[in-house]
């Protein structure tokens, strides 16, 4: 677990990474897990900013989740090319609501956002937890060669790095 500043250092040195980034920043402490007693470093829990949800399609066309994305009045920050079937499209939920904890996540943007406005028009329901899993943009994806391309990133928020 390393913070955003650490992330670019550690690239900036030729550092690789895996596929895959968590879409809200994790605490870096052991937390119970929502199931269990078990401890992990990556749950809901470890969640220290509840700031965007994962968004996808499993069973529409690409074409068409563009065309959803383009003319949908949601706070999106960026989309994601899986380098396969969808695209991942991250949510600023801070313009939703304020939320503090894993269990306000699941009432007002669980609930509220996924069950009652996202599900019913065909959107994963399994991606909507805070320390989702998306692609990270640049990777290659598997065996077949795919890459995860960055499609577009919002410039709301956006810090620039010096260094």
């Amino acid at each position: 677990i390393r913070s955003a500043a650490t992330w670019i250092e550690y690239f900036e040195q030729g550092g690789q990474a895996g596929p895959f980034i968590i879409v809200n920043p994790l605490n870096g402490r052991p937390m119970p897990k929502k199931s269990s007693k078990e401890m992990t470093y990556r749950g809901d829990n470890n969640v220290e900013v509840f700031k965007h949800a994962l968004v996808e399609f499993d069973d529409l066309a690409i074409s068409d989740q563009i065309k959803f994305w383009s003319a949908a009045r949601l706070p999106i920050v960026a989309l994601i090319h899986t380098g396969g079937k969808s695209i991942h499209a991250w949510l600023d939920v801070s313009k939703l609501a304020e939320i503090r904890t894993a269990n306000a996540w699941d009432t007002i943007i669980r609930q509220r956002l996924y069950d009652r406005l996202l599900a019913p028009l065909g959107v994963d329901k399994a991606c909507s937890n805070p320390s989702r899993l998306s692609r990270l943009p640049g990777c290659i994806r598997d065996e077949k060669g795919m890459v995860q391309r960055l499609l577009w990133l919002s410039d709301k928020g956006r810090t620039v790095h010096e260094g």
